[in-house]
């Protein structure tokens, strides 16, 4: 198959109407792959949690057990890597955690106390409290960049499809070079004839119209008046 165009300027009418119904069927495919896919939710690598009732310092690069706290006391949920922490005023911060381990199919969501412990095991001073509702992902990219990437997969390859059999593949250029010729075989009707067939359908369906109604109403009023129908 040759990548340029087969018998170009042949079959000129059907080939760019077959290429614009084929390019909205495309546009139409990638606006609807544009809308699911904003639905997709990326990777979420590092977390973002609002600490409350701080006690102690973090440091970069220390590790820090997350603790979910349940009536019977608090429960391990997993541990994660300090990337960076702000303290704020008031025993408040925030810090973010990457190296996430959680135990089971926990979320971080759920996380309520925040523990850290040294290299030697002990745990060290630091403590704080992550409200509920201030723990957040940071994704690792942005949704537009997927939705991006794949309505633009489909632009190019319907693109590509439709160039394949509208301009390069022989079998279908030659059906559509065909099918131009049939089409200006065909006897179209003049402006004239259209105008008076136009003309002539309106005024049978009129009188149609009026014939069953004209019908409808005589057998409604016979019924009537032999008691069978009551107004």
């Amino acid at each position: 198959m040759n990548i340029g165009i087969y018998k170009p300027g042949q079959g000129y009418w059907v080939r760019v109407l077959t290429a614009i119904f084929a390019g909205a069927l495309v546009l139409s495919g990638a606006a609807w792959a544009w809308k699911q896919t904003v639905q997709y939710r990326p990777p979420t690598p590092t977390w973002k949690l609002q600490l409350v009732t701080i006690e102690g310092t973090l440091s970069p690069g220390v590790q820090v057990d997350i603790y979910d706290m349940t009536d019977e006391g608090p429960v391990l949920m997993g541990t994660a890597v300090v990337d960076s922490f702000t303290k704020g005023q008031a025993r408040t911060g925030e810090v973010e955690v990457s190296n996430i381990q959680l135990q089971g199919d926990r979320s971080l969501v759920e996380a309520d106390q925040v523990v850290v412990e040294d290299i030697m095991g002990q745990d060290s001073p630091f403590s704080a409290r992550v409200p509920a509702g201030t723990a957040f992902g940071i994704p690792a990219f942005e949704v537009i960049y997927v939705q991006a990437g794949i309505a633009g997969a489909v632009l190019l390859i319907g693109s590509l499809v439709t160039f394949i059999f509208v301009g390069a593949k022989r079998r279908t250029v030659d059906f559509l070079i065909a099918t131009d010729g049939e089409m200006k075989k065909v006897n179209w009707s003049t402006r004239k004839e259209v105008q008076g067939s136009t003309v002539v359908v309106v005024i049978a369906s009129f009188m149609l119209a009026s014939g069953i109604f004209v019908v409808d109403y005589g057998f409604g009023a016979f019924f009537k008046l032999i008691g069978v129908l009551q107004t």
